[in-house]
């Protein structure tokens, strides 16, 4: 028995949404996406887990799903729409040198 569940974010970007799932589909995390711009939502196929993101009315982003797997997706999830904004918005000053990813974290060497 699963139970439905509901994780309110703070991430309010919809382009780093979707630049986060785009990275998460090229690495296999997730199979698919789809999205509905007229009800703001994205469906998420994680290897058939459905997950569902919907922007709500504050213009934060939810995820919502079961509750054995969006927790661990939201976690990933919330990680690379961190790197992903960071990438897009580093100063003029500096380059990424070097991306590595070990045990889950994720490491940018920045030149300047």
């Amino acid at each position: 028995m699963s139970f439905y569940s509901v994780i309110k974010t703070e991430l309010t970007n919809k382009r780093y949404v979707i630049a986060a799932l785009e990275e998460m589909k090229r690495s296999g995390e997730i199979s698919n996406f789809q999205i509905n711009e007229r009800k703001e939502k994205i469906e998420v196929d994680r290897q058939g887990d459905l997950i569902n993101i919907a922007k709500e009315k504050t213009g934060n982003f939810e995820v919502g799903g079961d509750a054995r797997v969006v927790g661990s997706f939201t976690d990933r999830f919330k990680q690379l729409y961190a790197y992903e904004s960071i990438k897009d918005n580093l100063p003029l000053d500096f380059e990424i040198a070097k991306e590595s990813e070990a045990a889950g974290d994720i490491l940018i060497l920045l030149k300047g």
